[in-house]
């Protein structure tokens, strides 16, 4: 094997491959060579040796520049450069060595196509400028005598990506974890003050719908490189998606943090891109790094929605939610075993008649110390951290014990709906769980309505389209509940196969400030009727709002004009005491 004991004699010599002095001869006639190019701008090409310029069948010097475009990129085949780039990047750059190891195509000047193996260094001069020394070897024509397929570069490479996310050549959160806890564990880091930062970008699902996923990976890489260069320690990870932490010991991070904002908002023209940061500046009683990157990622979802507030800080009222989340999380399956959970009904009435023509059961939590848990304290968490199936299939097996005792009793008996979540058809077999119990305690189908939250819908319109078949074709009332409470689409009257349309109560909220929405109410419930869905509407609060009702022609309503949720018994007290009665069934 020859060895260039310096390059200084290639370099005085032009393209002769002679060198003096001290130096080795370097055969030529051989499928390998040698070249150097800058490491910043276009990477322009420094030096080629002879090897090089006859592998891509070149004459001289010259005629390879020429070639090439006196670049690095014009060496690559166009369609493996950007592949190329961003690998050599992802190991030289932003990760731990300052060697790469990468494949890819060239095509010569005759236009022949050769296949190449990179070894290359990133080497920095005293002066500030830096280059890449690079070896390749033309694998076609001795990758079969290479009985070593892995060689102790492309080891390293491999070892290296494990500690890497493939994407954006940052971190991998494994990597992350581990090299983290050790600063926490650091008195010396821990005196500087250590803080992690989350990223989030906003609406990334509906960039990718727009502009296709090879634009959001080049936008994911971009913001990589962003937070990469931002942040001087160079600890950044790709936790997720569009998921990135970072730690640093920069105590003042507030202006880096509104800069990266900017600059993230301008990488795509006539795209709104947001990225939000959640902060938390760890603790004296925090040593573990998952928890302290679960603050920052509270912090940032809790601004999620927040279009004027770019990144906030961990606080008490976020450390409150995160000891509920907890205390959800581990007593939720005590609260179902011991029947902790309530099941509240509210009545609905038949605006023609105001007669009560259904229920809709709700769940509450009374916890023996807490005391009573609204569910907006308790259904979110369970449904982010996939639990909510154990709720929702003890509410079908409590609405369906209540029903067998109030038949017992002789009560009037009138439907009632029940909630599920998109996540039930996921996490269990939420059909067969339903038929289980409505069969065990005698509940007719017609008995039992099936409520499907609307935003449920844009999650797997398969899977939810399925669903909804399957418990029609059983006999099962289905409805759309929250209908308007979101971005909206009067598209999915027409997509899904449904009975009943569920209007959100933020419908007659806007009413009392402003008749417009009074207008698209009655667009919407005339469009429903005609394609022969039933509307109800929640949210009626007075006689005004279901006298409106009644004018639109809207069929059902729901609200704390006719009741609010309680447990069943007190809920029949209340209405027969307002003199209202149930419809036959």
């Amino acid at each position: 094997m020859y060895i260039v004991d310096t390059i200084w004699g290639i370099f005085s010599m032009g393209n002769k491959h002679v060198v003096t002095g001290n130096s080795t001869f370097i055969p030529n006639d051989v499928p390998a060579g040698f070249f150097i190019y800058y490491a910043e701008g276009n990477g322009e090409i420094v030096f080629a040796d002879e090897n090089v310029i006859k592998l891509y069948e070149c004459d001289d010097m010259e005629d390879f520049r020429r070639h090439t475009g006196n670049a690095f990129r014009g060496m690559v085949y166009p369609e493996d450069y950007a592949q190329t780039e961003s690998t050599i990047s992802k190991q030289t750059v932003f990760g731990a060595m300052r060697h790469d190891y990468v494949r890819y195509r060239i095509q010569t000047k005759s236009g022949n196509i050769r296949y190449i193996e990179d070894f290359g260094h990133l080497v920095h001069g005293e002066d500030g400028i830096s280059y890449y020394y690079v070896y390749i070897v033309d694998i076609d024509q001795n990758e079969f005598y290479n009985n070593n397929k892995n060689s102790y570069a492309e080891s390293q490479v491999l070892e290296m990506n494990q500690e890497m996310d493939s994407l954006t050549g940052m971190w991998n959160q494994a990597h992350f974890y581990k090299v983290v806890q050790g600063k926490m564990s650091d008195m010396t880091f821990r005196r500087i003050g250590i803080t992690i930062i989350y990223f989030d970008l906003n609406h990334f699902k509906l960039f990718n719908e727009k502009y296709g996923f090879k634009k959001g990976d080049d936008l994911l890489y971009d913001i990589a490189r962003l937070l990469w260069h931002s942040f001087l320690e160079r600890m950044v990870a790709r936790f997720s998606e569009d998921h990135f932490v970072v730690c640093t010991f920069v105590r003042d991070v507030e202006p880096i943090i509104a800069k990266i904002h900017d600059d993230v908002a301008k990488l795509v023209p006539g795209a709104k891109l947001e990225l939000k940061a959640g902060i938390y500046r760890v603790e004296d009683g925090c040593n573990d790094i998952g928890l302290a990157c679960d603050h920052a990622r509270l912090a940032c979802k809790n601004i999620k929605s927040r279009y004027d507030i770019p990144y906030t800080f961990y606080n008490e009222d976020i450390h409150t939610k995160l000891q509920m989340q907890q205390f959800v999380l581990d007593n939720i399956d005590d609260a179902v075993e011991y029947e902790n959970i309530k099941v509240f009904y509210q009545p609905v009435i038949r605006v023609a008649t105001g007669k009560i023509c259904g229920y809709e059961a709700l769940a509450r939590w009374k916890d023996p110390e807490r005391g009573l848990i609204p569910p907006g304290h308790f259904i979110d968490i369970l449904e982010e951290h996939r639990q909510i199936h154990k709720l929702d299939k003890f509410m079908v097996k409590k609405v369906c014990e209540d029903y067998a005792r109030l038949k017992a009793s002789g009560e009037p008996l009138v439907p009632v709906s029940i909630n599920l979540s998109r996540l039930d058809f996921n996490l269990c077999n939420i059909f067969d769980e339903v038929q289980k119990y409505r069969e065990s305690f005698g509940v007719p189908v017609n008995m039992l309505d099936i409520e499907i939250t609307e935003s449920a819908l844009n999650e797997d319109d398969e899977l939810i389209k399925r669903e909804i078949e399957h418990f029609r074709n059983e006999g099962y009332q289905v409805w759309i509940d929250d209908f308007g409470s979101g971005y909206s689409s009067l598209t999915t009257i027409l997509d899904f196969d449904f009975d009943t349309l569920k209007l959100d109560l933020t419908f007659l909220r806007q009413y009392d400030k402003n008749p417009k929405s009074g207008t698209v109410l009655s667009y919407i419930v005339q469009a429903a009727k005609n394609m022969g869905h039933v509307t109800l509407c929640e949210g009626v609060e007075t006689e005004t709002h279901f006298n409106f009702l009644k004018k639109i022609g809207c069929e059902k309503a729901q609200g704390y004009h006719f009741g609010k949720p309680q447990p069943m018994d007190e809920s029949r007290k209340h209405t027969s005491f307002q003199g209202m009665e149930w419809e036959e069934f």
